[in-house]
């Protein structure tokens, strides 16, 4: 019988959830652990959708920290009471699944008798309360037994070969988002559009901004799931080779692969892909020659299908979508304005008026349910609007290729300016015009710009200019982001305490926070849209932004953030020494070449005239780095040489017990190993213990790691009864720190081991 752990029991509860009401499994765990994840002491936290797609499938333990905050008695019975409101009112047979999990426990023989008639007290249970009680105390219980990783299912080719395997249990976080609750059905156009697909394997879905390319591609998968295998979702970020490295899959583990290995493994699996699988690429607003992936992308023997406002007519395989017709942009207006059915006629000609536009059409209606204005005064300023553009030339093209209607900006425009922003609104449009079009998790955007609640945002998303998204994103349509930009003009000054709160959490390095992903991709958009108008304080943001990204080997960041510096700083009169510096630091760390990185890292010490208590830091890192760049050129004299500098002046301005500095000392002891002074680093380790000890504890990640060198220093010697001794301490040590990552936990044990079985190597 099955192990009750969090995997089958959240899987018997999903199950039991129809696919409408479900969405995907990130909103599955904000309505179950609703009071944690409102819960001010946890308002960084976010659910990833790839770790949430682990948790599910039994790979990766749970967040430690929820386990922890429903420990308490108190949490259980708030677990409870978000099951009995937001899970059970969602299940088709709430009794079944209650059943289901009943089974669960009792057939589980690694579950004792005593805490089987604890959980299941009381069963068959009468009322909503009882089973929510019931199912708090069996997750709970799930979630704090002991943790047994399950092996991730493994896609095997069907019929010899003739079918792609599936990728469910292999690519997390690329469910195609549901079509928006109102969507109206395009007749005839999805069968079309599987017409197309099934005929050319790839299509272009163009038109023009507003027009619902989008939707019909997401109201297409949904209509046609039961005709592919697998149908995977990518928002276009600007770089298809960026998004097809993004892509989670389940064996992505190793976070410092080199992006350049981690695409050709994920272009490999994705063209192993059939006819039967489908890849949606959403909003690829760009010209064909403008991505050099795209190629490659469409050598895929898969069926693909682009939505697209750039015009691909010299394709066969380029599917335009027109404007509605009159009565089902009435049925989209009934849907969103309750008043509807009163003023047909009226609605009719707002219709007419902004050219049956979609997303005006919409808008049109969530400014009338607002009451800001009666149907035949918004008709009139339309009609006022319309009138002054008859003169004007209404087909403008941009020069990346796209084409557009000048008029359906200008209605946008129109309908923008009528609603009445307060001053918190506007902040909060000026700053998500800066956010990517796969959004940005709503209530971290509200901490980063601070926002006392959430009321601004909600009521942006009632009126339809902010969109709600899977996972709890939210996002600005693309033609409100233009005119946002265009209008609102989002810059370093106006942004300031958007850019601070970014920036803050970049400048600690030793800290890691589970969003890293959501942060990159939101400094990625803002240096793409965002208006230098203080260069110095512009500047410090891309420093402190580079080591950040470094720490989690993001390089597609790193070497976006030095050719901005690098454009910055050509002019004499921008920035100063200590800005030249960092510049030549980071351009020798992007480097691939070790003898390219110390010319830059020579160069960038050079820049530094003199020494003081502003820049020491600066400096014991750029001889640091120089002694990595000796240490990986094999030049170990230099390398010990630059390290041991470094840190001398660390101790003359009294900063050797900074954190950076207990790092600087453990790779001082690495390349004496290498110089072959085994004796000497040990030395160097049993005292830099001593003073992780002293100023920070003996139970640290720093103090593990440090045992763990002392560790393989003694193999190499073999003495490998003293190497046990301190690898036991460090793996005691990793076991608490790395509690969730149970497959880091495992490779630091299996490494262990490895240098135990060595021979003696001095």
């Amino acid at each position: 019988m099955e192990r009750c752990d969090f995997s089958s029991v959240i899987t018997i509860i999903s199950d039991h959830i129809s696919e409408s009401k479900r969405g995907n499994q990130s909103d599955l765990m904000y309505a179950l652990f609703d009071t944690f994840a409102t819960d001010e002491i946890n308002i960084e936290e976010t659910f990833d959708e790839g770790a949430v797609c682990r948790w599910v499938n039994g790979v990766r333990k749970i967040s430690p920290k929820i386990t922890k905050y429903y420990s308490d008695n108190n949490k259980k019975s708030c677990l409870s009471s978000d099951i009995e409101q937001n899970i059970l009112p969602m299940m088709y047979d709430s009794d079944m699944a209650v059943r289901e999990i009943y089974d669960l426990v009792i057939y589980d023989t690694t579950i004792s008798d005593g805490v089987k008639q604890k959980l299941t007290a009381g069963y068959p249970f009468s009322n909503s309360k009882e089973k929510a009680d019931f199912l708090s105390a069996v997750l709970c219980f799930s979630m704090e037994r002991n943790f047994i990783k399950r092996e991730p299912e493994k896609s095997s080719l069907k019929d010899y070969g003739a079918l792609s395997p599936f990728v469910k249990n292999l690519i997390y976080g690329a469910e195609v988002p549901k079509p928006c609750r109102y969507f109206c059905d395009r007749a005839g156009e999805q069968s079309e559009l599987h017409f197309m697909l099934s005929e050319y394997g790839k299509v272009f879905l163009q038109g023009i901004p507003g027009i619902g390319k989008s939707e019909l591609a997401k109201a297409y998968a949904q209509s046609f799931k039961k005709e592919y295998t697998n149908i995977i979702y990518i928002n276009y970020s600007g770089s298809l080779k960026n998004d097809i490295i993004k892509l989670d899959f389940a064996e992505d583990y190793n976070a410092n692969e080199p992006e350049a290995d981690r695409f050709r493994r994920h272009d490999r699996f994705l063209r192993s892909l059939k006819d039967d699988s489908l890849i949606i690429i959403d909003n690829f607003n760009t010209v064909a020659s403008d991505d050099e992936t795209l190629s490659t992308v469409l050598a895929y023997s898969c069926r693909i299908l682009f939505t697209t406002r750039s015009r691909f007519d010299e394709y066969n395989d380029s599917y335009t979508i027109e404007e509605m017709p009159d009565d089902e942009l009435l049925g989209l207006m009934g849907s969103l304005y309750s008043e509807a059915d009163n003023h047909s006629e009226i609605l009719r000609e707002i219709i007419h008026t902004v050219h049956n536009h979609t997303f005006a059409v919409e808008l049109s209606a969530r400014l009338l349910e607002v009451g800001i204005l009666a149907p035949d005064q918004l008709l009139e300023k339309l009609r006022a609007e319309k009138a002054a553009m008859d003169s004007e030339d209404k087909i403008s093209a941009k020069k990346d290729g796209k084409s557009r209607k000048a008029t359906y900006y200008t209605h946008i425009h129109t309908l923008f300016s009528l609603y009445k922003l307060s001053k918190v609104e506007s902040e909060v449009m000026r700053n998500l015009a800066l956010a990517p079009h796969n959004g940005v998790h709503a209530k971290l955007f509200a901490l980063w710009l601070e926002l006392k609640n959430m009321n601004a945002i909600n009521d942006l998303i009632e009126s339809g200019f902010v969109k709600e998204l899977p996972g709890r994103m939210i996002a600005l349509h693309p033609m409100i982001q233009e005119i946002a930009l265009d209008e609102m003009k989002p810059s370093v000054v106006n942004c300031s305490i958007f850019l601070q709160s970014l920036q803050t959490i970049c400048m600690c390095h030793g800290n890691d926070v589970l969003y890293y992903k959501q942060l990159f991709e939101m400094i990625d958009s803002i240096v793409d849209l965002i208006d230098n108008d203080d260069m110095k304080t512009y500047l410090l943001f891309l420093e402190d932004v580079f080591p950040y990204c470094e720490k989690y080997e993001n390089h597609h960041l790193m070497q976006k953030v030095t050719d901005i510096l690098s454009s910055l700083l050509k002019d004499s009169n921008v920035g100063a020494d200590k800005d030249r510096a960092l510049l030549y630091d980071y351009l020798a760390i992007v480097a691939d070449d070790p003898l390219v990185s110390i010319q830059y890292e020579e160069r960038a010490i050079s820049t530094i005239k003199k020494v003081h208590s502003g820049n020491i830091v600066l400096v014991c890192n750029l001889y640091t780095n120089l002694s990595h760049f000796y240490h990986m050129s094999g030049n170990i004299k230099s390398a010990l040489d630059n390290m041991g500098t470094a840190l001398q002046l660390a101790k003359k301005f009294k900063i050797e017990n900074h954190h950076d500095n207990l790092v600087r000392r453990r790779n001082y002891a690495t390349f004496l190993v290498a110089a072959g002074q085994p004796l000497y680093a040990l030395a160097e380790l049993m005292k830099l213990s001593e003073v992780i000890e002293y100023h920070y504890s003996n139970q640290s990640l720093d103090y593990a790691m440090v045992q763990e060198d002392m560790g393989k220093i003694f193999c190499c010697l073999g003495k490998k009864e003293q190497a046990s001794k301190h690898f036991k301490y460090a793996f005691h040590l990793y076991k608490i720190h790395f509690q969730s990552e149970p497959e880091r936990i495992e490779a630091k044990k299996q490494e262990m081991i490895m240098y135990l079985s060595m021979e003696k190597l001095m």
